[in-house]
């Protein structure tokens, strides 16, 4: 008989494509050079939101003209999270070193853990625990546009009706009967309760772990708790997404991304631990009157809330801002023009008036002091969580 056909030599395989080196490991800021690449940035809208971004990602022209690409500003979400985590993780090893272990264990359980895996890099030990934990900070935000994201998770923003309001503005502030806009507060709460929970799973601990750390950040940044309702903005600025000023840094962007970022713009690990040494250094403990009380009741995320939206209510609008004018507030252009200055950097206002030097220099000294109290009350969250943990075997569930 004849001999049977030979099998066709299956295809060569594509050369190995080596990762992209991580925000925690490479030098120089990891701006997107392929227009269909997200930048994960917090944006607060909805559904609507969600789809209408996922459409220009992957329709948006290459924002590279004879300068190259344009670099958009990195956020609080990143640089100032990333911060918040290094400063509670040096609480935790000051106050309860012990913890270090079960808590790089408890973030093994992670449900996603890659991201936690590629910041580690070929770290060990306490150094792979401490890039680990510093990278849960900002995985709410890294997971935009995924079934893991939650959008709402982000704000809980109060009205603040400025004396220029017209009766429409009034009457649309009114309409939320002194109630937030968003479920920040609902979020922690389920959050922190997961977190110190001894029956809960091992992953649901880890996810609430992130959770907790990113939203006592974004709850201690007054944008994310505040919304303006003037005669520019009659259905209010969507938590400063929408007001437009100068960046004394860069370009024009919303205020709500000046408070975002501040002065923080590298998100390396060198760079984020040179900030919360600063910070810790500057703003001690000691220094805030408002951790001299223990925690009592997972009311007080209510109350850390309003001290954020009374820098908003205090002084924090009290500048010229520009609205996109040109889209005659219509939500859908100035979704897209948020959603192309988030990809692209290119903001639909190409001039604001900057910030005076007054307001600048105390944006920066609050963002500081704000950025370091979040990273003093996540250290105290995770410490109180262990200890309501029968056994620390409990707490990771071995």
């Amino acid at each position: 008989p004849p001999p049977p056909p030979r099998a066709p030599t299956p295809p060569t395989p594509p050369p190995h494509e080596p990762a992209p080196p991580h925000p925690l490991t490479q030098q120089t800021p990891p701006w997107p050079t392929n227009p269909h690449q997200h930048t994960h940035r917090r944006r607060h809208r909805g559904p609507a939101l969600q789809a209408l971004a996922l459409r220009l990602a992957a329709a948006t022209p290459d924002p590279a003209g004879d300068d190259g690409p344009r670099p958009a500003p990195v956020p609080w979400d990143h640089p100032g999270h990333m911060t918040t985590a290094q400063i509670a993780f040096t609480e935790i090893e000051r106050l309860r070193p012990e913890l270090i272990e079960q808590i790089g264990l408890l973030l093994l359980a992670h449900p996603d853990p890659a991201p936690l895996w590629v910041a580690a890099g070929e770290a060990k030990g306490q150094e792979r625990v401490r890039r680990m934990f510093i990278e849960m900070a900002r995985w709410a935000d890294d997971v935009k546009f995924t079934p893991d994201d939650r959008t709402t998770w982000h704000t809980a923003r109060w009205a603040i009706v400025a004396d220029d309001a017209t009766p429409e503005a009034r009457a649309a502030a009114a309409a939320r009967n002194g109630e937030v806009a968003g479920d920040a507060l609902e979020a922690l709460r389920l959050n922190a309760h997961v977190l110190a929970n001894p029956e809960s799973p091992p992953a649901d601990r880890a996810r609430a772990l992130g959770w907790v750390m990113h939203i006592i950040g974004d709850l201690h940044q007054p944008m994310h708790v505040s919304d303006l309702f003037s005669a520019d903005f009659p259905n209010g600025n969507s938590a400063a997404t929408l007001a437009y000023v100068g960046d004394p840094l860069g370009t024009t962007s919303p205020l709500h991304i000046l408070w975002d970022s501040n002065v923080l713009r590298t998100p390396t690990l060198e760079a984020v631990t040179g900030y919360a040494r600063d910070f810790i250094q500057k703003h001690p403990r000691s220094s805030y009157p408002e951790l001299q009380e223990p925690m009592e009741t997972p009311e007080s995320f209510t109350e850390w809330a309003r001290e954020s939206h009374q820098v908003a209510v205090d002084w924090a609008f009290d500048l010229e801002m520009v609205p996109d004018t040109e889209s005659g507030q219509d939500i859908d252009v100035l979704t897209a023009n948020m959603v192309k200055f988030i990809l692209e950097g290119i903001s639909p206002v190409t001039e604001a008036p900057m910030p005076s030097d007054e307001y600048w220099e105390k944006l920066q000294l609050t963002a500081e002091r704000r950025i370091t109290l979040a990273g003093y009350r996540i250290a105290d969250i995770i410490i109180a969580a262990a200890d309501n943990i029968n056994t620390h075997r409990e707490f990771v569930g071995r």
